[in-house]
Parts: C-alpha cells; sequence; structure tokens
C-alpha cells in the first residue's frame, strides 16, 4: 500500500499537489416536507510545501469556491445541487492536517461541509399558502394515505460525475450514505447498494453506494406517522393559529370572542350542575 502510494505521488507531483482520497456524502435528518440534512467529508492528500501552506492558509476561508479552485479537484464541490433547492445553514470547515510524511512531503486534509436542502415553493399573492416546486428538493413527497407519506428520491438533485445518458457515477473513492427517519418501511430501490441480497429488507436505516453506475437511480420509502403524534401535531397547529390570530389586526376582536364562549361553556356546566344538585 506505501509504495503504491508513493508511485502515485511519483507520477503525479508534477501536474497535482492535491490527490482525493474519499468522499463521504452523507443524508439524514428527513423531514415531512422532504427536507434533509447533508453532511459532506472530502480528503485528499496534499504533496508538497507549497500545497500544504496553501492549505494551513484558507482555515478562516468557508468559501467553497476558494478551495475548489486551490485544490483543482472536481469532487470539492456540494454534491447536492444548490439550483434544485433552497440551502440553508451553509458551513464549511477546514480540518486540521494530519498523518505528515516529511520524507514524502505529504500531509492529509479534509473539508467538512454541513447544510440543509428544502423545496423550493411558489407562494401565494397573499401569502397565506405555498404550494411545492415540482422536481425541486432532494425528496418528493406524496401524502396517498391517512397518516402516511411516501418519499422518492429526486436524482436530478445530486452533482455527481455523469455518463453521456445522463445515469449518475458514483466513484470508487466517493460513497453515497442515506439514513432512512426511524420506522420508514422501504418501497423500492435501484441500483441495490453493493452487498445487499437481491430481496432488500423492507426495514432498514441505511443505505450506502460506491463504485458504480446509478441507472435509473430510485429510493422511494413511506413512513407511517403515529396517532398519538397527528393529534399534538393538530393541536399545535390549531393553537399556532389562535396566537397568529391574537396578533392580527383583529386580535383583540377575537381574543374577546374566545373568552365570551369559553366563559359561557363554562357557565352553562356550572348552571346545570347546581341545577342538578
Amino acid at each position: 500500500m506505501r509504495w503504491a502510494l508513493a508511485l502515485l505521488i511519483m507520477l503525479s507531483v508534477a501536474n497535482a499537489d492535491f490527490l482525493l482520497e474519499r468522499v463521504d456524502v452523507t443524508v439524514s435528518d428527513i423531514q415531512d416536507d422532504g427536507s434533509a440534512k447533508v453532511h459532506e467529508s472530502i480528503k485528499f492528500i496534499m504533496i508538497g510545501d507549497y500545497a500544504q501552506a496553501l492549505y494551513d492558509s484558507g482555515f478562516s476561508n468557508n468559501d467553497l469556491a476558494f478551495w475548489s479552485t486551490a485544490t483543482d479537484l472536481k469532487d470539492v464541490k456540494m454534491h447536492i445541487k444548490p439550483a434544485k433547492g433552497d440551502t440553508k445553514e451553509f458551513r464549511l470547515r477546514p480540518q486540521p492536517r494530519t498523518s505528515c510524511n516529511p520524507i514524502q512531503g505529504t500531509c492529509h486534509g479534509e473539508l467538512i461541509m454541513d447544510y440543509y436542502v428544502y423545496p423550493s415553493y411558489n407562494v401565494s399573492e397573499d401569502g397565506r399558502t405555498q404550494t411545492a416546486i415540482p422536481d425541486s428538493g432532494l425528496f418528493d413527497v406524496q401524502h396517498y394515505k391517512p397518516r402516511t407519506a411516501k418519499f422518492s428520491i429526486n436524482p436530478t438533485a445530486l452533482s455527481f460525475t455523469k455518463t453521456e445518458q445522463g445515469n449518475i457515477i458514483i466513484d470508487d473513492n466517493v460513497y453515497l450514505i442515506v439514513e432512512l427517519p426511524r420506522g420508514s418501511t422501504t418501497l423500492d430501490v435501484n441500483p441495490l447498494p453493493v452487498g445487499m441480497e437481491q430481496e432488500f429488507p423492507a426495514r432498514i436505516s441505511e443505505l450506502s453506494w460506491s463504485d458504480m453506475i446509478l441507472v435509473r437511480f430510485t429510493l422511494d420509502f413511506e413512513v407511517e406517522k403515529s396517532l398519538d403524534k397527528e393529534v399534538g401535531e393538530f393541536f399545535s397547529n390549531m393553537l399556532w393559529a389562535i396566537v397568529n390570530g391574537v396578533n392580527s389586526p383583529h386580535g383583540y376582536a377575537l381574543l374577546i370572542m374566545l373568552i365570551i364562549i369559553v366563559g359561557g361553556y363554562i357557565y352553562i356546566n356550572i348552571s346545570k350542575r347546581k341545577m342538578e344538585d
């Protein structure tokens, strides 16, 4: 392994200062609206003093364009297309150099990116309703059964190398990982991750692809809400609607009406009890 790395460095030192080592793209925390958290780890080898000094100079730089230009590596990028949805809370954190070899003049570096991807929405003129724009975001969501939502991955949102036919290429040092919500049921996966049997299990917590071409990439799963959670969300939304109503221009009138209704209900119940006694 060491001699192979040394040979690779000798062949590359004339035209490259950075060599890609491994890329992990992990999708997790998938929400009801299809939004998700993305964590990317991009590891590479730095060759020579100049590359190491350039890496150190960028520690306070969270501009992805800077790192893409500095390393000249095609995978130093966001692997989820920002144009396919709303990207929020983006953070880029260079990690300290590790495993430095003074004889070979090499060090290992890593860039960590975290961000959330949301669908894009069309908002009505009055601002009261919003509709998800088709083909935006990382997952399409369909509520086709009571308390049950079906999630389908959107391959056009992925930014990996592609074939001439538009199929996604996952290189042998690149890993696409999807962590499914707890209690979800897997409906369809294509192609199957390496090492998975022909019949994938309906209950699985994580799927991973590497070193393959994703032809007609498909990932469908469904999540069923518990009745307790649905009831809790109903009352939470109702409380939120009341708060918004109170803060509206007619809020005081609504509040007075609410007090009269509640007061009347309490008075009627007290009167009934007195009559029964």
